[in-house]
């Protein structure tokens, strides 16, 4: 028998850091009972009533004064007590408010409050906790029902609406003006009925099917792996090349999961993938799939959330926060593609969703697969460690091989008196697959601001003799600087290294591509796919669809395709440039080269038709362009590990980026430096305080950018100390800090 709580420990739900910690409440004599970890309450704060969570239930409380009641209780828990562990790790780990790190397991919706009804009884307002619909019932109008009025056309034309069936009042109020008040009325008057029968919006997957095909001895050896993980606990990583099969060994897990009624979540990189990936659950697991990701409207995102915390469907797929899903009974949680740095949250609490899944199973008895083509560093690291289990998938399903890659060198293109961002050979590969009526990906990463300067002789970059990064070009003052320890040095005349007075920046963006593409290759379509042509709701599987559409077509992109997408006709990839995130000032650059050409490398030839890549690079001898070419990650990670170790950074280090910023830069200089200061005094031996330096973005919207960078030894106590200093070190009101736990980038 559950004890009666007579003291309530409550979160509110406020958007103020001052607020973040608990407040203890009674419990009033009517609610004893009732409330429990994770109900929903109103409570009064100050002058007003807000909502707030019930995060405890202690037997005292430090507070020496009376404390005031709690006034309502708004429904059930919607968090539980592993939940509630989990986020008040998060809240430690990342340097966040607890009621930041509880958000993220609430429903979607906007900050919520309370009002009181007619009744005397409280009931929230904003998020969404109302049935989303309200379904119309008619009854036989007599003939008397319907007196001269003004509003009986409306009247009729409601009730002839309703002749086909029920209906929900929004979809009858967007076909007819006038309608809420004309079905008021008529429900006063006995015509009709208003029920609350919840009809939940369900996104529409894409048309992707998955087959139900015989396991390859790896992929059967595979689900027996995880089957055991999900017995016992643990993590697993599935190394699998692309095209090896990796989704079908997820789908097989996941159905042995939910045939034994239990639940599991799927998390993909890019909202590009998730309509494919939806497509091919739901067609093997049918209507027991509910998706959650940002594109969504409010609305359906917190009908998915609904469907599951009311176990209704037991698997729920989606981006970074489907992993806060309430799935009843989690056995299991896939990360698909788990190098990706959009697991990394931007915002506070600044998490990696592969560290909190790690935490999550852990508490839940759940079991966590990784899956990546290319393992992370600090994956690979766990892995050796032991942390990790660690299954291999080395054959692509079919017994197909890899398509060969190819490397162009652009700076021998250039001598030879090409300048179109097209090679030879690329034209020419090009040309052959339009003459096939093939279809052909071609990829383009432009890291937004990340100038640098490369020589077009030599393909010679100036890089930060301490940090083993390129320096940014500044526009302001002609200057090359290191985003990591500050070093700066003047935009040479000529290359350092050969001479020439062709020292340019560099890059080129897909809209340029498109229009040369339109120009080499007149009447064939050009598909473009880039935060541009998917910036509405539906952007990614409208363009996706018109590629798979065309007969014959080229898809330009940038990231967004380099991953997960699976068109059996493409024989064809080239990657336009692989040189601009090689130089892109983070110690993670030549890891995340190798990652994308990887990936984009394994679109080709996944059908029965032979495929073919080409790399255009100025480095063609990179340790991330050969390990693409010749088939050997150990040719990147090799020399990347001992450079880590060395320099100290992750995995054998923990980092974290301390950002300042406003609108005066002298302000946010003394800020970064104060902190800088009381850093270095409070840090250990050991550990290291690089900067301030300027931010490598230095000014956005107005505000100047710096950055504080700090590195302790692995498995060290960074985020406790960086809480302390927090607190103890205050910035002008003027100036806004934020605290980046290990973060993805140090952009």
């Amino acid at each position: 028998m559950e004890t009666e709580a007579h003291i309530a420990s409550v979160v509110v739900d406020v958007p103020a850091r001052a607020l973040s910690e608990p407040f203890d409440y009674a419990v009033p004599p009517g609610l004893l009972g009732k409330v429990r970890v994770g109900v929903p309450v109103a409570v009064p704060l100050g002058h007003r009533r807000v909502v707030g969570y019930v995060v405890g239930t202690p037997a005292h409380s430090d507070y020496d004064g009376d404390l005031r009641p709690i006034d309502g209780v708004l429904g059930t828990a919607v968090f539980d007590e592993h939940a509630l562990q989990v986020a008040g790790w998060i809240a430690s780990e990342y340097v966040a408010p607890l009621s930041e790190a509880l958000k993220l397991f609430l429903p979607p919706g906007g900050a919520p409050r309370v009002v009181r009804g007619d009744d005397g009884t409280w009931r929230y307002e904003g998020r969404q906790t109302a049935p989303a619909s309200v379904q119309l019932v008619s009854r036989k109008p007599q003939a008397d029902d319907f007196q001269p009025r003004p509003n009986a056309v409306v009247q009729r034309a409601v009730l002839e609406a309703l002749s086909a069936g029920p209906v929900t009042l929004s979809e009858l109020t967007a076909g007819i003006g006038g309608a809420p008040a004309a079905v008021r009325a008529l429900a006063r008057s006995g015509v009709l009925e208003i029920t609350e029968s919840r009809r939940y919006r369900r996104p529409t997957g894409s048309s992707s099917e998955a087959p139900r095909h015989a396991h390859t001895a790896q992929q059967a050896a595979a689900v027996e792996h995880i089957a055991g993980a999900v017995e016992h606990g643990g993590v697993v990583v599935l190394d699998g090349v692309t095209g090896s099969g990796k989704t079908e060994v997820y789908l097989s897990a996941i159905e042995a999961v939910v045939a034994r009624g239990r639940g599991a979540i799927v998390l993909v990189p890019e909202i590009s993938l998730t309509p494919q990936t939806v497509g091919r659950f739901r067609s093997r697991l049918g209507d027991d799939v509910a998706v959650i990701h940002s594109r969504l409207s409010v609305g359906e995102r917190f009908d998915q959330w609904q469907l599951a915390l009311e176990g209704r469907v037991k698997v729920v797929v989606g981006a970074r926060s489907a992993l806060f899903a309430p799935v009843r009974d989690l056995a299991l949680v896939v990360i698909d593609e788990e190098h990706e740095p959009s697991y990394k949250q931007a915002q506070s609490p600044r998490y990696h969703a592969r560290d909190v899944a790690e935490r999550l199973v852990r508490a839940r008895g759940a079991a966590l697969v990784l899956g990546s083509a290319t393992p992370s560093m600090e994956t690979r690291h766990r892995a050796n460690d032991g942390r990790y289990s660690v299954v291999r998938l080395t054959e692509r399903v079919g017994g197909g091989a890899p398509a060969p890659v190819e490397v162009v060198d652009m700076g021998a293109e250039f001598s030879s008196g090409n300048r179109s961002i097209f090679s030879r050979r690329l034209t020419t590969a090009l040309e052959q697959v339009v003459e096939r009526g093939e279809k052909a990906v071609l990829f383009l990463n432009r890291r937004g601001f990340a100038s640098f300067l490369l020589c077009r002789e030599c393909g010679f970059v100036p890089e930060c003799p301490s940090c083993s990064v390129s320096l940014t070009y500044h526009e302001d003052g002609g200057r090359l600087q290191c985003h990591h320890c500050g070093h700066t040095e003047t935009v040479p005349a000529t290359c350092p290294r050969c001479g020439s007075a062709y020292l340019r920046r560099f890059g080129a963006g897909t809209q340029r591509a498109e229009a040369d593409l339109a120009a080499l290759l007149p009447g064939v379509p050009v598909v473009r796919m880039d935060a541009d042509t998917t910036s509405r709701k539906g952007g990614h599987e409208t363009v996706l669809a018109r590629f798979e559409a065309q007969k014959q077509a080229i898809l330009l992109g940038t990231q967004m395709i380099a991953k997960g997408l699976d068109f059996p006709e493409v024989t064809l990839v080239g990657v336009l440039n692989a040189d601009t995130s090689m130089h892109v000032p983070d110690f993670r650059a030549s890891e995340r080269t190798f990652q994308l050409l990887e990936q984009v490398a394994g679109r080709a030839g996944r059908g029965t038709r032979p495929g073919r890549v080409i790399i255009q690079t100025y480095w063609a001898d990179h340790p991330a362009v050969r390990a693409v070419q010749e088939r050997d990650p150990g040719l990147l990670y090799g020399p990347e590990e001992a450079d880590r170790r060395s320099l100290g950074y992750p995995p054998y280090a923990r980092i974290a980026n301390i950002g300042f910023a406003g609108a005066r830069q002298t302000d946010v200089r003394d800020a970064a430096s104060m902190f800088a200061e009381g850093l270095r005094k409070a840090v250990p031996e050991g550990w290291s305080v690089l900067g301030p330096s300027p931010a490598p973005i230095t000014r956005i919207k107005g505000r100047w950018r710096w950055h504080v960078v700090v590195k302790s030894p692995d498995g060290s106590s960074m985020p406790s100390l960086l809480s302390r200093l927090d607190a103890e070190i205050t910035v002008p009101e003027q100036v806004t800090r934020t605290i980046d736990v290990d973060p993805a980038g140090m952009l």
